[in-house]
Formats: C-alpha cells, sequence, structure tokens
C-alpha cells in the first residue's frame, strides 16, 4: 500500500504544507481516491495536558492550531488554550502562545470572514443576569493578523429567547453554571446573517437538546431561531442531540450532524434544514459514531466527515446529501507508518478532531494523542501528549488518470462501504 516518494510538481499546492518529496498512500474506495500522507507532530508537551485540539483558517491562508491546556472537567478553576501560527500552509507552526481564562476545551464555534478576522465564541455561557434561566451570555472572539493578534470581549455575546427553562448545572463552578453548551460551527446565510446551533438541557428533561441561534451583529447578539432537535429526538441515545456540527451542502440544504453519546453503539443524528435554519428534517442516523464530529465540503462536493471514540474515523461521502458513507481508520494508519514510541491505542486519544481544507480537495486533519488516557502527563513517565496533524487529498478516478500511470496503486486497507 505504500508508494514511495510521489513527485511534488504534480500537487503544488499540498507541496507549500509539507516537504517538498512526500510518500503517499493511496487508499481505494467506490468511486473515490483518498492519498494520505505520513502524520507528522505540530504540538507536544512532557508534562501535562496537549490536547482537544482545533484548526482553523484564516480568508489569508494562514492556520491557527489551538488546544486544551486543562483537566477536562467543568469544575475548572480556570481554563486555557495553547495558540500556534503557521503560515506556511501547516509545515511548521513556530508562533505561539497562552491564552488564559476564556476558552474550555475544543469545539468553540468560529467562522472565518472574508476581511482576514476569524470571530467567535466561549464554550461556556452564563445566566445573565445572575439566575436567569433564558438569558445567557459568553465570551466573544476576534483572531486577526492570521492569529498573531486577539481581542476578547467578556461575555460580549448574548443568548436571548430561549424557548424554556435551561436547566442548572448540580454544581456551579467559576467556569459552568447551567447545562448549556456552545459547541458548533458558524455558517455565514445568504442574507448575511450568521446561524450557530447550541445544545442545553431544558428543565426536567433526561437528555439534552440542540436549538439554532442567528446573529444579524457578527456574533454580538444570538436569538432562537429554532429547536435542531429536542432530548426525544433519538431513543437510544444516551446523552441527547448534544454536540452538532454544521454544513451547507451543494443541494443548498443546511445539514446538522451530532453527538448522541459515546461509544460505538451512539451513531452520530443528523437532520437538515431547506429554510435557513427556521425549520428541521425528522432525525435519521449515520454510521459513524461517536463524538464531536467534525464535516468539511470539498470543492468537488465530496463530504467528509471526522469522529470517533473509541479511535478517530474519517468518513467520506460523494452524493450530494451524504446517504451513502465509507470509512478510513485513521489510528490504524498512524500505527502503521509512525515510530514506535508514537504509536497509539484507540483509547489513547480524546477522538476530538478538526479538519480544515487547506486547497480545493486537500485537507488537514488534527488529532491528539493522550498516552494516559484523561490523566496529564507525568514529567517523569517519558512520555509525551501529542497533537498530530494529517494531510490528505481527495479525487474521483475517473480525473487523475495521468496520475494513476504515475504511481502503483493498491486497494486501501481500513476502508469499509457502509450505509
Amino acid at each position: 500500500m505504500r508508494i514511495a516518494a510521489v513527485a511534488e510538481e504534480t500537487h503544488d499546492k499540498m507541496s507549500s504544507q509539507t516537504d517538498n518529496v512526500q510518500t503517499e498512500d493511496i487508499i481505494e474506495l467506490k468511486g473515490l481516491r483518498v492519498a494520505v500522507r505520513q502524520p507528522r507532530v505540530v504540538a507536544e508537551t512532557s508534562q501535562g495536558h496537549c490536547w482537544f485540539p482545533d484548526l482553523l483558517k484564516f480568508s489569508t491562508g494562514d492556520l491557527m492550531l489551538n488546544h486544551s491546556l486543562n483537566s477536562d472537567a467543568n469544575e475548572n478553576a480556570f481554563n486555557a488554550q495553547a495558540v500556534y501560527v503557521s503560515t506556511n500552509g501547516g509545515r511548521t507552526f513556530d508562533f505561539a502562545y497562552d491564552v488564559n481564562g476564556f476558552h474550555n476545551g475544543g469545539g468553540e464555534p468560529r467562522i472565518a470572514l472574508p476581511n482576514g478576522r476569524i470571530i467567535g465564541t466561549s464554550t461556556f455561557l452564563k445566566p445573565d443576569p445572575q439566575g436567569d434561566k433564558r438569558r445567557f451570555v459568553a465570551h466573544r472572539w476576534t483572531y486577526d493578523r492570521g492569529g498573531r493578534r486577539y481581542a476578547v470581549e467578556p461575555w460580549g455575546a448574548a443568548v436571548s429567547g430561549l424557548p424554556k427553562d435551561v436547566a442548572p448545572y448540580p454544581n456551579p463552578s467559576r467556569t459552568w453554571w447551567s447545562r448549556i453548551n456552545w459547541f458548533s460551527d458558524i455558517i455565514r446565510l445568504k442574507d448575511g446573517a450568521l446561524l450557530s446551533t447550541l445544545s442545553l438541557r431544558f428543565g426536567e428533561d433526561k437528555r439534552e437538546s440542540t436549538v439554532a441561534l442567528i446573529s444579524p451583529d457578527e456574533g454580538r447578539n444570538w436569538k432562537y431561531l429554532s429547536t435542531v432537535a429536542d432530548g426525544d429526538a433519538v431513543p437510544d441515545a444516551t446523552e441527547g442531540f448534544d454536540e452538532a456540527c454544521l454544513v451547507e451542502i451543494k443541494t443548498g440544504e443546511l445539514m446538522c450532524v451530532s453527538r448522541v453519546g459515546s461509544g460505538e453503539g451512539q451513531r452520530l443524528a443528523r437532520t437538515y434544514s431547506r429554510d435557513s435554519g427556521k425549520t428541521w428534517s425528522p432525525v435519521d442516523r449515520l454510521p459513524a459514531a461517536s463524538v464531536a464530529p467534525q464535516i468539511c465540503q470539498t470543492a468537488d462536493g465530496t463530504l467528509v466527515l471526522s469522529t470517533g471514540r473509541p479511535g478517530v474515523f474519517l468518513w467520506f461521502s460523494t452524493d450530494a446529501r451524504g446517504e451513502s458513507w465509507q470509512s478510513f481508520d485513521v489510528i490504524a494508519f498512524h500505527n502503521r507508518v509512525v515510530a514506535p514510541a508514537s504509536r497509539m491505542t484507540s483509547g489513547q486519544t480524546t477522538s476530538y478532531t478538526a479538519m480544515v481544507e487547506a486547497a480545493p480537495d486537500e485537507l488537514l486533519l488534527v488529532y491528539d494523542r493522550t498516552p494516559f488516557g484523561w490523566s496529564p502527563v507525568k514529567t517523569d513517565s517519558g512520555e509525551r501528549s501529542q497533537i498530530f496533524l494529517l494531510a490528505f487529498r481527495v479525487f474521483r478516478p475517473s480525473m487523475q488518470d495521468s496520475q494513476q500511470t504515475r504511481s502503483q496503486v493498491k486497494q486501501g486497507q481500513g476502508g469499509s462501504d457502509r450505509r
């Protein structure tokens, strides 16, 4: 399956992201080929945490990698994130700094604007005023200069108009007050307004619901628009519809895919909107499981989904609405090509990932390696917690005849065709 020294002049755009000569594995799927490169460490630590990665692309092309430095706990006294900036398409992330007090680990909704800024909100929200159950505020972020400058407006993003009371958190802390969590994407609608989703638990509900929010002013004020899926939408869910991602697909519909629990049996749930988020279709299920789905539609229309737990998987769909999916086992590939010291089990990762399209049909995926599971790395352990970057590109076989004559293509391992 290994293909040696594919010449980079055939892939000029991706050559700016990694070394001049690369080895690719060609993964054969039904109607699709995926060219995968060896994963590289882009962040690591010999003590503490280096996990829950996020990857964002500015309109300038610069990349920003974030990861959590703190425990994954709502009871944290404060939260911190590391920030890394790449100006060469992900080849290196040399400019780095930490941000304290405003972030949580992974999943914060953000959007890249055409003017070179990335804006977004914190994951956590607090009642405003104290004790209110239908109005909340979060921190509002702005990054610019390719991630070399940031500004935060403490409690500068307001959420209002929720249709029911949100349940309080049983043991409030300095960083968590209610059962409400902003894990999503932000997308721009045709009228210029921003749309996002918010996961929460209403009143006495046993499971989470997700609602759609709309903002006319770049994320300073968010108003309830609709309920995407309520706590009863997925009867076998252990958690509910509670970590959602959004994408506008080629049909013009919005597709929302969400976690419903953790583990192999907790398959992702999905719903569509044909009217910019005002109403949503009944929920169906995907073959993929289980946490923190991330979704991207490539330039050629391929839908790419990352998720896992256990493990990390990429899922691919070549039809317009994502009705048929094929998978690729990232951890199996990782263990086949990295040095023994960097190998991992399917339980040695949070399974939280992030993904961007760096160039048309060429993507970057980041995922973490946590050698002690949910425990931090100890200084004298000799181990490292790491963030890996995996570069890959997708293409339809009929469009790549010239490349097939240059490389021997073998059947990929780890792929499956499921519905």
